[in-house]
């Protein structure tokens, strides 16, 4: 009678979820009707009626509680590039989250199977199990984004000098820009691509450089654009000072490898010192030891 208890609510936590996906997904794929309904037809259905539309509110507000806020979500999302949609990442966290659900659910019940007893604790290991995966993603999403800076950080000393040898040749900041994107196939030369199409929609280059330093986390693609628009607003010769800069960029990053080795260098003590050390000493004394006749 338990079994077909936990069952029957297994069963409803699903179909739950299931609906509440579903429910999601028209939201964010409406209809043309739905979009005519709403007298903007380019704008996504904000709402869905009925007890779908308060399941998925709720759902969207405790899957925000246990994970990180909203406005982390969006500034992760232009970190890694992509549009910031909060409605998309909080469907995929819910999904990972149902995913951990079941997968917790079937080895709970795979036990109780083999041993029997212990029923009690299926619900706090399948909650925390669910809360575990919605973590987790959220944290899939961190490291997303601070991978993509790091590889933005190690390519800027390249395209400084790219860009000092297209000015040099006598094209413009914006000219140079775009050479360099359309050359490159980096997530740099992504970042300049769209910044030299705000430039020929007719934002000005020292804005649209300062809106490329705001979206991205890279302390030298920031010391880049500020030299940009330096040069630009004051009119200082820039080929040279973009050279000298990426060369500046190069010694920081050798430093940066530098203590990071010194750094890895002691944390390589701690298995010599724990698992290689030990072992060592023990087979020279072994033999000594079995040699020893201890008397009582």
């Amino acid at each position: 009678m338990t079994e077909l208890v936990w069952a029957a609510v297994a069963g409803a936590c699903l179909g739950a979820g299931t609906l509440c996906v579903s429910a999601s997904w028209r939201a964010a794929h409406p209809s043309l009707a739905m979009r005519v309904r709403q007298g903007a037809p380019g704008a996504p259905a904000r709402t869905v009626g009925g007890p779908l539309g308060w399941a998925r509110a709720w759902m969207l507000r405790a899957v925000e509680a246990i994970g990180s806020t909203t406005p982390s979500v969006e500034y992760r999302l232009r970190l890694l590039g992509r549009p910031a949609e909060v409605g998309a990442f909080r469907l995929q966290q819910f999904v990972a989250a149902l995913l951990a659900m079941v997968v917790a659910g079937s080895a709970c019940a795979a036990g109780l199977a083999h041993r029997g007893g212990g029923a009690a604790l299926v619900v706090p290991v399948v909650g925390l199990s669910a809360l575990m995966g919605a973590a987790a993603w959220d944290q899939v999403l961190s490291l997303r984004a601070g991978s993509r800076q790091r590889a933005l950080d190690a390519q800027v000393p390249d395209a400084s000098e790219l860009m000092a040898l297209a000015v040099g040749a006598g094209e413009s900041v914006p000219g140079a820009l775009e050479r360099i994107a359309r050359i490159s196939s980096t997530d740099l030369a992504g970042e300049l691509a769209l910044t030299g199409a705000e430039i020929r929609m007719g934002v000005p280059t020292s804005r649209a450089l300062a809106d490329l330093s705001a979206r991205n986390d890279s302390p030298s693609l920031d010391r880049l654009c500020q030299t940009l628009i330096t040069s630009i607003e004051r009119g200082s010769p820039l080929a040279q000072v973009l050279q000298d800069q990426a060369r500046d960029i190069r010694e920081a990053t050798r430093q940066r490898l530098m203590e990071e080795g010194g750094r890895r260098e002691i944390a390589m003590l701690l298995p010599v010192v724990f698992l290689i050390l030990p072992v060592t000493v023990l087979f020279a004394l072994y033999p000594g030891l079995i040699a020893l006749e201890v008397g009582p």
